[in-house]
């Protein structure tokens, strides 16, 4: 069920699947960036209704407020180029392997920035936005599940989008 091609490793994908990894990194990815546009939007809107300022007036808020969403941002990303682990209705490994580990170290990251502002905000006494840290990290977590889904597909799911029983 492998082959390889020069230097280059790659699986077959059911071509069902291959065209779901196609349009359904662009629908996610940028359904992901849209989502955090409004989000920030509505975060800042709320804000201004509220304290009569777009952003919070401290920088830990100000940090809490924009940081998580650029890494959500970056998994939006990411996501976006999953298409490239495609060659035809093949997926590369090595270029899978490798956006595969950008995921995983974005949704790190994501975590981490996450909360650890909350954390900080909470610490600080800085009155922290649960609307924007819980919808960031609901953001990210369904963003790093998608990209893991089309970069690296399990047996069980081949199956099912398989027309032939190869898999």
């Amino acid at each position: 069920m492998q082959g390889t091609s020069g230097q280059v490793e790659f699986v077959p994908l059911p071509p069902r699947f291959a065209e779901r990894v196609r349009w359904g990194s662009v629908v996610v990815g940028c359904s992901m960036i849209a989502a955090m546009v409004l989000l920030v939007a509505l975060t800042a809107f709320l804000e201004s209704l509220a304290h009569g300022h777009a952003l919070p007036a401290s920088l830990i808020g100000k940090a809490e407020a924009v940081l998580p969403p650029l890494g959500v941002l970056g998994i939006a990303v990411l996501v976006l180029s999953a298409r490239r682990c495609l060659r035809g209705d093949y997926l590369v490994v090595a270029t899978a392997a490798t956006a595969r580990t950008a995921l995983v170290f974005t949704y790190a990251l994501t975590l981490v920035l996450i909360l650890g502002l909350f954390a900080v905000s909470i610490v600080f006494r800085v009155r922290p936005d649960l609307l924007t840290t819980v919808a960031t990290f609901a953001f990210a977590t369904l963003g790093y599940v998608a990209g893991m889904f089309f970069v690296r597909p399990s047996v069980q799911t081949l199956r099912k989008f398989s027309d032939h029983p190869i898999w």
